[in-house]
């Protein structure tokens, strides 16, 4: 049976797939956040040990990733790091929906 990918491992690979996004500029600061929550999604932390298996079985461990290293599941990371940007409190501040965002009263949301 093959060991399973440790931890240290599929955060490195979260923290070369970020700069593939196309909101790379305003996930900066938030990589701990958005590698506790892949590491958490069974979806995602699927398709990282996918990806890190295609990386060993191509001997490509040392390389440096790239957009085709994702394969199939490079619409899947697309996705969530999508998901994490138009979720985070920065971007629904920046809206005016965040938990600091205020209403026409001058007054936070509740």
């Amino acid at each position: 049976m093959k060991p399973s990918a440790t931890d240290p491992q599929l955060k490195e690979l979260v923290a070369q797939i970020i700069p593939f996004s196309p909101y790379r500029r305003k996930l900066v600061g938030m990589e701990p956040d958005i590698t506790r929550i892949a590491l958490m999604n069974h979806q995602i932390r699927q398709a990282l040990e996918q990806l890190l298996a295609r990386r060993e079985q191509a001997g490509r461990t040392l390389a440096p990733l790239n957009r085709q290293d994702l394969g199939p599941d490079a619409r899947l990371f697309s996705e969530f790091l999508e998901y994490i940007h138009f979720a985070s409190p920065a971007f629904l501040t920046r809206v005016g929906e965040g938990p600091l965002a205020r209403n026409k009263e001058g007054l936070a949301h509740d």
